[in-house]
């Protein structure tokens, strides 16, 4: 009678540890936006490089990439100004849109495997980067980079070796 019992506990409990569990959504996921009838997957769409959307280099050259897509064309602005007002422009105090000049203009297309990928050159001073994926519903892409001058560099080595003369 016991054998009987364990048998049946151990059956039961087998079926019920086979078993599979779904969950089903109501339509749309937060990141997928329904236009015309068509889904628009936002997640799909994403800049990888550079990580952060405002930052200061000291490199005039930089590298954009992200994924979209297979044969996605995305658009690549690239805007620069360079402080000759002497307004003191970094990324605590920007410039207006109006001081911004158009650098240059390239479309890029994503590869089989969903990246893309183009590097940069910018000038000295704020370079305002702007991807466009061309795509309804999918935002622009801004990034600000504050490249220092050369100037800049060596007024720090200067600073760095004064204060290591003073210490000595």
């Amino acid at each position: 009678m016991w054998k009987r019992i364990l048998i049946g506990f151990f059956l039961c409990a087998s079926i019920l540890t086979f078993s599979t569990v779904s969950n089903a959504s109501g339509g749309t996921t937060p990141n997928t936006e329904i236009k015309s009838g068509v889904n628009i997957d936002k997640s799909k769409y994403e800049v990888l490089n550079p990580e952060k959307r405002a930052y200061t280099s000291k490199d005039r050259v930089t590298f954009v990439n992200g994924k979209a897509p297979s044969g996605t064309k995305i658009t690549i602005k690239v805007y620069g100004t360079t402080d000759l007002t002497r307004k003191n422009f970094d990324l605590h105090t920007l410039p207006k849109a109006d001081d911004y000049i158009e650098s240059y203009t390239d479309q890029v297309i994503s590869g089989n495997m969903g990246f893309f990928d183009k590097q940069l050159r910018l000038v000295s001073g704020i370079n305002k980067i702007i991807l466009n994926f061309n795509v309804e519903g999918v935002p622009n892409v801004e990034i600000i980079v504050f490249v220092q001058s050369s100037m800049t560099k060596n007024a720090e080595q200067v600073r760095l070796s004064d204060i290591l003369n003073i210490t000595k």
